[in-house]
């Protein structure tokens, strides 16, 4: 946040925040209300699928806002209309007005956490600037995330819920998902993304019962990729009367899954607004170059850098895989750090499989939550009987990796594992990519 705001960082679960919420929206005259609202939730796959949704309703010529966290870069990324940045000068404004608000008598001795700021002059910005559809990717959980105080939503869509956040959000899959599943509005569209986890499909299938919401299961669409590989793919996709094919910019095995979600949502909003398009062209032509920051992403081709936000063993688990399909023949060579509060050691297990790959072990850029290098060591000598090299800061393992492996165009540089490990390396190879230009 700017120095100039006086929001503070973590609040969840600190008392009613979905009523103090509402409170502030309804003191901003209800500006959640002046757009439709597509409500993204799930454990992986939300900022990718959000953003897929974004890009189709842009090329429909819609007026798009999308709310995303974490932010990949600057603050600005989070909050977007048709692909654009919010302005820092712009932000500000909305916050400055926002902590007027909250130092009102109204709401004295109340705060907000940054995140609940962040969302609430999203919903501010969205309603001046006139947005017909906001996709609004939840935070943390569902029931007490602050997306979760928006009045009404047309879509709920939920991607694969795996185990995250374990203690908060509940101890099994069961116990996450009914956290999760409790943004289903009355009457809304509810879509969940295939291969969900039967204990989290029967609780989302039963809240969407209770709210009378329609539910839509994108299992039921059959989706192949075909002519697979760098820098796109085609995919054929196949539900009772609608069928095509089209380009798709993704890379990883695990976008597959969250183009389905995405497919199943538009074919029911065509049918919604009646509308007479061409499916394929349209996907080809809001996906076919799409990328999204910081999944399975470029960021530099010589060397060659790819980085990946998998951050749990289920995004990890659909990293190994994606690697072992598109780069099995190509040395890698793999930058890596994680959170304390994340489940590291089955995380470790499942890299330390990757055929031909070789790692160097970081900490990411968080002071209170991260995992130490050293015992990042200890838990990889563990997996494989090897000493990786160890690094203080990202960028140190970035540089003394790119040093390492100059002489060999073949091999390939990844960086994975928590946002706070990509942030600064992603920053650090776009300023080095400007001052070359």
């Amino acid at each position: 946040m700017s120095q100039t705001t006086e929001f503070t960082g973590f609040l969840y679960d600190q008392g009613d925040r979905i009523k103090l919420l509402k409170e502030v929206l309804s003191e901003l005259g209800h500006p959640d209300t002046n757009f439709s609202i597509i409500h993204v939730c799930g454990t992986n796959g939300k900022g990718s699928t959000a953003m897929m949704i974004g890009s189709i309703l842009q090329k429909l010529q819609f007026r798009v806002g999308l709310f995303t966290s974490p932010f990949i870069g600057d603050v600005t990324n989070g909050i977007q209309i048709n692909q654009r940045n919010i302005s820092s000068v712009t932000r500000q404004a909305l916050l400055s007005r926002l902590e007027q608000i909250m130092s009102s008598d109204k709401f004295a001795g109340q705060t907000l956490s940054e995140f609940e700021a962040e969302f609430v002059a999203a919903m501010m910005y969205f309603s001046d600037q006139h947005v017909d559809y906001v996709v609004l990717e939840c935070g943390l959980g569902g029931e007490l995330d602050a997306t979760n105080a928006v009045t009404t939503t047309m879509y709920s869509i939920f991607t694969k819920i795996g185990l995250d956040h374990i203690g908060i959000l509940g101890n099994n899959i069961e116990e996450i998902a009914t956290t999760k599943s409790k943004i289903i509005r009355e009457d809304n569209t509810t879509i969940v993304a295939p291969d969900q986890r039967p204990a989290a499909f029967d609780v989302l299938a039963e809240e969407a019962r209770i709210k009378h919401a329609k539910l839509l299961d994108a299992g039921t669409i059959k989706i192949r990729e075909v002519d697979a590989g760098l820098p796109s793919q085609t995919i054929q996709f196949h539900q009772e009367s609608f069928e095509g094919h089209f380009k798709f910019g993704l890379q990883g095995t695990y976008q597959v899954e969250n183009v389905s979600t995405v497919v199943t949502w538009l074919i029911d909003f065509v049918q919604k607004q009646q509308l007479s398009i061409n499916l394929d062209r349209l996907l080809t032509d809001s996906l076919g170059q799409l990328q999204v920051p910081g999944r399975f992403e470029m960021i530099s081709s010589s060397p060659k850098i790819i980085v990946d936000g998998a951050h749990n063993l289920d995004a990890i688990s659909a990293f190994v895989d994606t690697v072992s399909v598109n780069l099995k023949h190509q040395h890698k060579v793999i930058v890596t750090g994680f959170l304390k509060d994340k489940d590291y050691r089955d995380c470790v297990k499942l890299l330390t499989q990757i055929d031909d790959a070789s790692f160097r072990l970081t900490r990411p850029d968080n002071a209170k939550r991260a995992l130490s290098e050293q015992t990042l060591q200890t838990v990889f000598a563990e997996n494989s009987g090897i000493e990786y090299p160890t690094y203080a800061e990202p960028i140190t393992a970035l540089t003394h990796t790119m040093t390492e492996f100059r002489h060999q165009p073949d091999t390939i540089i990844l960086v994975v594992g928590s946002f706070y490990l990509l942030n600064p390396i992603r920053r650090f190879i776009k300023d080095r990519s400007n001052d070359h230009e």
